[in-house]
């Protein structure tokens, strides 16, 4: 009935309200040669072992997406399903990993530390979508209005 969706992806047909912004990250770890900086660009990320998501994950097929508009492909060393698996294979030491900010925060571990990125790309809308806001059940309509109430707040 209801679904969260970034301006990265195609909605089709289905409507769309916006209701939070969403910031991605750069996890590396802390002995990391970037662990000293604030913030860096994708573009210098090109000779960096990653920790990615799994195949058909529209996070990692949108970082892939950049990687090529910057001529390089992404040196994956190892695909997971959850951003906490990811968090912990950077605290490993496996690579570095982008992830959203809210991710990071939720996980907080120890051994990692996130970055800012400076790339437009970073900064994603999210939406909430569904087909039509009438037919919506009374239950996914109070969700809808929850989480449209709670993205104000932010």
């Amino acid at each position: 009935d209801l679904g969260i969706v970034t301006d990265a992806l195609d909605a089709g047909g289905l409507q769309l309200r916006p209701f939070a912004l969403d910031r991605l990250v750069l996890a590396v770890p802390a002995g990391h040669r970037l662990a000293a900086v604030r913030h860096v660009r994708f573009a210098a990320l090109a000779d960096e072992r990653f920790v990615g998501l799994g195949d058909g994950s529209a996070l990692q097929d949108h970082v892939d997406e950049h990687a090529a508009r910057e001529g390089f492909s992404a040196d994956i060393r190892i695909r997971l399903r959850s951003f906490d698996g990811m968090l912990r294979m950077v605290a490993a030491g496996v690579g570095v990993a982008i992830v959203p900010a809210t991710a990071a925060r939720r996980t907080r571990m120890a051994g990692v530390r996130c970055l800012a990125m400076d790339d437009a790309w970073t900064r994603r809308q999210l939406s909430l979508c569904f087909r039509n806001v009438q037919a919506l059940p009374p239950p996914a309509r109070a969700l809808l209005a929850h989480l449209q109430a709670a993205g104000k707040t932010r």
